[in-house]
């Protein structure tokens, strides 16, 4: 599914940043709209109401900073995937408070590490680094898989989340053989009909291929943003039962 949609957005346009309006393109009062100001480096890729950051989008600042999130009332909401300068971190924030536990992925050689770091009304309480010794199929690598946050590995699949009843519950999905990642944290349902926010990652030769969008199951319904940073590229677009309807 994801090859299919990123080959639909390779027909876009590149933007430029050198724009005299900080809104370069686009709705920025509802609608989609894509936003930089170049005094600020503030920059804004998504969906607006009332003139303020609503449904999904990406932002980032000068420092490089950025969130995936679907926003509400210019404030980062929900299920998130987001930088600080720490390295990549998902978890939820409730109106820009970031809350319960959130899981940063640490880059080093030799391993896969997560740190677990749980907050309580935007306050940090503890923290706790995951470092598995070995791989090995089909099992709980780190942590807790059964109720709590843990790593679980099978079929070339690393899953670094959380778990209830042994079920997936929020997190991420890394397939090894395809150099994809997936975010989310899917509806508690088993009939499919509750949207969620989803963030998926795909790595090629030209760049990575960034995408946050609605969906419902496995395919992508609502509102759908996507970049690719090395090629300056940014797209935007709805969909309904994984077909687009409308781009901009």
């Amino acid at each position: 599914m994801k090859t299919l949609l990123f080959s639909s957005f390779l027909l876009f346009g590149a933007l430029s940043f050198a724009q005299t309006n900080p809104c370069s393109k686009g709705d920025c009062q509802n609608g989609y709209g894509f936003y930089y100001n170049n005094e600020t480096g503030d920059l804004y890729h998504g969906f607006y109401k009332n003139g303020a950051y609503n449904g999904v989008g990406y932002t980032q600042n000068a420092k490089n900073d950025y969130y995936w999130s679907q926003f509400k009332d210019g404030k980062v909401n929900g299920f998130t995937v987001y930088d600080e300068g720490q390295g990549r971190t998902w978890g939820t924030f409730v109106n820009g408070v970031k809350t319960g536990d959130h899981v940063r992925e640490i880059r080093k050689k030799g391993g896969i590490q997560r740190e677990l770091i749980t907050y309580e009304n935007g306050a940090e309480i503890s923290r706790k680094m995951h470092s598995p010794a070995e791989i090995t199929e089909a099992t709980c690598i780190s942590g807790d898989c059964t109720n709590g946050y843990g790593i679980y590995y099978q079929n070339r699949t690393l899953i670094s989340g959380k778990f209830e009843d042994g079920s997936f519950r929020a997190g991420e999905m890394v397939h090894i053989d395809t150099n994809t990642s997936d975010f989310f944290m899917p509806p508690v349902e088993t009939t499919y009909t509750n949207s969620y926010f989803k963030y998926s990652i795909t790595g090629t030769d030209n760049g990575t291929n960034e995408a946050g969008y609605m969906s419902i199951g496995p395919k992508a319904n609502g509102e759908y943003v996507m970049l690719n940073l090395k090629q300056n590229l940014f797209a935007a677009a709805l969909f309904k039962d994984n077909q687009m309807i409308e781009r901009f």
